[in-house]
This record gives structure tokens, sequence and C-alpha cells, in this order.
């Protein structure tokens, strides 16, 4: 039986699959957050937002198949939400009434899809409870850093009565900011990630995402391509051109994320946090054939009018760009 403290709590989680584990309290969390993005109403009696992490898979960084990667990051995306089941069943048990927060959940009255940018790490609303929980901090691209994977995490989290107090906050950026690294900047498909600068400005002054030019690569085939295909498919009223534009290999996929990958949808494109240098597991990661390739060691830099700016080395041709379009089977 769990015991109603924090060590044996996160014991417990771990032994569900966890590889991260931190709660913040609810009134903490609150304070942090930005405009528009609330802690679900759990009652009157919800205390700490519990935040479990799930590492990737190295062999899943290092692959280049981006359809593969998409299916994987839908996968610990399930068991994430597994896990949070576990530990708030496990919690009620002990009387403590529990809401598990599913990493892509939002409030679609005050928030997008580009919320759950970039790359599906997480909402808002959990990685902001992830860096109030000591497990991170924030990086040049809005995700969250770890000291052992880095980005290189997706997490998911639970509501509870049970009091909880956080971690100390890490005291210390991880990210080392785009003057002195810069990667993911350098490499993002959708150049949505600052690549220009004051020389020495902080980090907290500097990063930054254009989301909606993420999501067409990190949602390739989320919310907007949905959008985007139902239009074009009932944009016409003769019904044998319906027929036609319905069947393409775009409706093929986009049927195939809403029922069999489901989360995966969230995550496409990766690219950010495959050559991020934070994190124990990057020593490693960075043996990858094909991500010496695609990222020299020594990235181009520009100094003007005490601005530094990062030179642009991601595809040429952006990911969004690649996937079919009212193509037919």
């Amino acid at each position: 039986m769990l015991h109603v403290n924090k060590q044996a709590f996160i014991d417990y989680a771990r032994q569900c699959g966890a590889d991260l584990v931190g709660a913040v309290p609810a009134a903490q969390l609150a304070k942090s957050l930005p405009k528009g993005v609330n802690i679900p109403a759990l009652g009157p009696n919800h205390r700490s937002l519990i935040v479990f992490g799930k590492r990737i898979l190295k062999g899943v960084s290092w692959a280049r198949h981006i359809v593969t990667k998409q299916i994987a990051g839908g996968h610990y995306l399930r068991i994430l939400e597994k896990i949070a089941m576990k530990v708030a069943y496990r919690l009620e048990d002990q009387g403590y009434a529990s809401l598990p927060i599913p990493s892509p959940a939002l409030d679609f009255e005050q928030r997008t899809p580009t919320d759950l940018t970039p790359a599906g790490q997480g909402s808002l609303l959990l990685r902001y409870a992830a860096v109030e929980a000591g497990l991170g901090t924030w990086g040049l691209n809005m995700m969250v850093l770890t000291p052992q994977y880095g980005p290189r995490v997706y997490l998911c989290g639970v509501l509870t009565e049970l009091a909880l107090d956080a971690a100390p906050k890490l005291k210390e950026e991880l990210c080392p900011g785009l003057e002195k690294c810069g990667r993911c900047a350098a490499i993002c498909p959708e150049d949505a990630i600052p690549r220009r600068a004051a020389v020495g400005a902080k980090l907290a002054d500097v990063r930054g995402l254009n989301c909606s030019a993420c999501a067409h690569s990190s949602q390739p085939y989320g919310f907007q391509s949905f959008v985007e295909q139902l239009s074009y498919v009932l944009g016409t009223r003769d019904k044998e051109e319906i027929w036609k534009r319905l069947r393409t290999r775009q409706s093929s996929e986009l049927w195939m994320e809403m029922t069999q990958m489901k989360e995966a949808s969230i995550t496409g494109c990766s690219d950010c946090l495959q050559v991020c240098p934070v994190g124990e597991d990057y020593a490693r990661l960075a043996q990858s054939p094909h991500r010496k390739e695609e990222l020299p060691a020594e990235l181009a830099r520009t100094y003007d009018g005490g601005y530094v700016e990062v030179a642009h080395v991601g595809p040429k041709v952006k990911r969004s760009a690649l996937i079919p379009k009212k193509e037919k089977i």
C-alpha cells in the first residue's frame, strides 16, 4: 500500500514507469502561469499538480524516418496516461480525489493546439508545472530542459487533493542560450526559434517560439491540417468530385491519425530535441551519424551592430512541404 509521503509517492510513480516525477502546490503554480493558462477545476480542495516525465528512446531520436518517430511519440503519451491513471487511482484509494491531466489536454475556449508546440512535449500548463516542480528550466524554444534528458521527455500530470511540497526550482539555466549555442534555432525547419539577439542578452529576454510556424512541422496531421483537408473536400457541390477529393492519401493519413495513431498527430518534427546538447544522455545521442551530417559542430555566427545571429542550417524544404496534398492513393 502507498504511504502518503512524497518519497513513497515518487517511488510508486517510478514503479509505474515514470522516468521523472515532481510535484508543485496548485497555489504556487497558479501564480506562475501566463494569462489564459488555467489549472483544471478538480474542486475546492485541489492542492497539488504532480508531473511525470517519460524519456525518449535514443533509437527513436537516431531514426531518420519521420513517421516512425511520430508513432513513437504517440506511444509515449499513451504510456504516460496509463501511469497517471494508476497513480490517480492509488491516491483515491488513500482518500484523495485526483484528476489525470493528459499531455495534449486543452481548453479550446481559451487555448489552441499551438500550446502543444514544440514537438508535443506537453501543454503549457504541464511545462510550467515541470519548471515549478524543479524538474528542469526553460529552453530557448520554450521547451523544458531536464538535467537527465535535456528536452527529450514527454510530460503528463495528476491534479490531486493530496498536499505535496515542491522541490526547489533549479537555480541555474540549463540552456546555454543563443549566443553560446543556438543549435535548436539553427536546425528548425520552419525557422520558428529566435536566431538573432543582442550580444550579452539574458536568455529570458531572447527565448520564444513562433508557435504557428512550428505547428506546420510538429503537428503535420493536427487540427489545421484536418480543417484544410475538410475544406478542400467540401469545396465543391459535385458529389463525384467530393468522393474523388475524399479518396486521397491526405484523407487516409488523417483517418489513420484519428483512429490509430491519435496522440501522434502532435509529435511530428523533433529536430530541436535531437540537437540540444543539454542532458546526461546527449553524449551518446551525439554519436548518431546523420546528426553529425545535418548539424555542424560549430555554427556560423555573424555580429553586427551589437547583435549576434546564428546561421540557419535547417532543411531547405520545410517538413510541411514534404507532406503530400490532394494526392490519389
